[in-house]
C-alpha cells in the first residue's frame, strides 16, 4: 500500500467520479483506476460501487475512508511540523541563566522570543555561577546561557558562540536610612568608612571592587562574602554593612533597602555575556 494510492482513494471519495478524481491529481483516468483496483485487491474488499454516473463508497469503503482521512491528516501535520522545527519555529529551547539576569536582560529577551516564536516551549534553568551555566551549555543540557564574565574556556576558545548583550552599571545596596540612599549616584570615595558585603558568585567582581576602592584612596573593609544578591540585601537591611552588585537586581518589594548606581565605570572584564551553540 502506497501513500499515492491513499491520496487517489480520497480524491475518488471526494469527487465520486474517476475522471474528475484523476484530473484533481494531475493524472489520466486509467492510472487512477488501476491504483484503486490494486488497493481493493490488497485489502480483499470492494471499496466502491461503479456505475455510468460515477462511484459510491461501499460500507467497507466508508470505514476505510475514515481511517485514511486520519492517516493523511497526520502525515500532513508531521510534514508541516517537521519543516517548522527545521526553521526553528517549533520545539523546545532550554535556557540557562543566573538569578541576576532576571532583573536585567532576560525578561525582555524571553518576552520578545515568545512573541516571535510562540510555538517554541522555553524551559528556564537557573544556575548559581556563570561557570556552571557554561558547563551545561558545553554538555548540551541547555541550548543558550545568560551569564557574566569570565566565561568558560570552551566559550573563549571558540567551541561555542558568544555574544555581548549589555553592560551593567555597578550598583551599591544601601539601607533606606543611609545618608546616601537618596543620592542619584554614589561616588565610591564617599564609602571609605563603610563595611562591605560582597557576593563571590560573579567570580571577578570582588577583586574588581577592591581595585575601585583603592583607586578611590582606601582599602575596602569586607565583613561578609555571601552566596547571592538576596543575602546581600538581607544583610544590608539588618544593618551589617553596604552591599555592592555588578548590576541592578530586584529588591523583591523591600521598602527598607535601595539600590543606587555607582559613578564607577561599568563592571565588565574583557569577555562576553551570552553563549549559545
Amino acid at each position: 500500500m502506497e501513500l499515492r494510492q491513499l491520496r487517489y482513494f480520497m480524491a475518488l471519495v471526494e469527487h465520486e467520479h474517476f475522471g474528475r478524481a484523476a484530473a484533481s491529481q494531475g493524472i489520466k483516468q486509467p492510472p487512477l483506476s488501476l491504483q484503486i483496483k490494486s488497493l481493493e485487491q490488497e485489502l480483499g474488499v470492494q471499496l466502491f460501487t461503479r456505475n455510468r454516473n460515477g462511484s459510491k463508497l461501499t460500507p467497507a469503503g466508508r470505514t476505510f475512508a475514515e481511517h485514511v482521512r486520519t492517516i493523511l491528516e497526520s502525515i500532513e501535520t508531521a510534514q508541516r511540523e517537521t519543516r517548522r522545527t527545521e526553521r526553528g519555529e517549533l520545539g523546545h529551547l532550554n535556557v540557562g541563566f543566573l538569578a541576576s539576569a532576571l532583573t536585567s536582560i532576560l525578561p525582555n529577551a524571553l518576552r520578545v522570543f515568545a512573541g516571535s516564536w510562540p510555538d517554541v516551549t522555553v524551559e528556564p534553568r537557573e544556575f548559581r555561577k556563570t561557570a556552571d551555566a557554561m558547563t551545561a551549555l558545553s554538555a548540551g543540557s541547555v541550548d543558550v546561557a545568560f551569564g557574566r564574565p569570565p566565561l568558560a574556556t570552551t566559550v573563549t576558545s571558540g567551541s561555542l558562540l558568544a555574544l555581548r548583550l549589555t553592560k551593567d552599571t555597578t550598583h551599591v545596596v544601601l539601607h533606606r536610612s543611609h545618608r546616601l540612599s537618596s543620592a542619584p549616584v554614589v561616588d565610591p570615595r564617599l564609602l571609605s568608612k563603610e563595611k562591605f558585603i560582597l557576593s563571590p558568585l560573579e567570580e571577578r567582581f570582588p577583586q574588581y571592587w577592591h581595585l575601585v576602592c583603592r583607586a578611590a584612596g582606601f582599602e575596602p573593609l569586607v565583613v561578609a562574602r555571601v552566596q547571592g544578591i538576596n543575602t546581600v540585601v538581607s544583610l544590608v537591611a539588618a544593618g551589617i554593612g553596604v552591599g555592592v552588585a555588578p548590576g541592578p537586581s530586584s529588591m523583591s518589594g523591600r521598602m527598607d533597602v535601595v539600590m543606587r548606581p555607582s559613578v564607577t565605570e561599568s563592571w565588565h572584564p574583557p569577555d562576553v555575556d551570552m553563549a549559545r551553540d
